[in-house]
């Protein structure tokens, strides 16, 4: 089972390998996983962080690049915190890696 435990949404920067950036919008939803403990009940396990992150200003479509490479990249969010993403789809989906830092 998941539960969503907070959203995060706005304007930010994802910050490529190569230290280029690329003014995004972003959407990302937090979730908490529950898995079978053993022993007829659920204990958490750690956050699922997914969402999708959008060129603000261009084209929608990710550079083609980002087909070969994937990331992780480093997704600025506006209040500063940073999370590493790896893009799933040239549309901008995007699953988190780790947490918040």
């Amino acid at each position: 089972m998941e539960t969503l435990i907070q959203q995060h949404s706005g304007y930010g920067r994802l910050i490529f390998e190569n230290n280029e950036s690329a003014r995004v919008t972003y959407q990302i939803d937090e979730f908490r996983e529950y898995v079978p403990d053993g022993a007829g009940g659920e204990r958490p396990s750690g956050p699922n962080v997914r969402g999708t992150v959008v060129h603000a200003e261009g084209h929608p479509d990710w550079h083609p690049v980002t087909s070969l490479h994937p990331g992780p990249f480093t997704l600025v969010l506006h209040d500063g915190r940073k999370l590493k993403v790896v893009l799933e789809t040239e549309h901008g989906s995007v699953r988190g890696i780790g947490g918040f830092f």
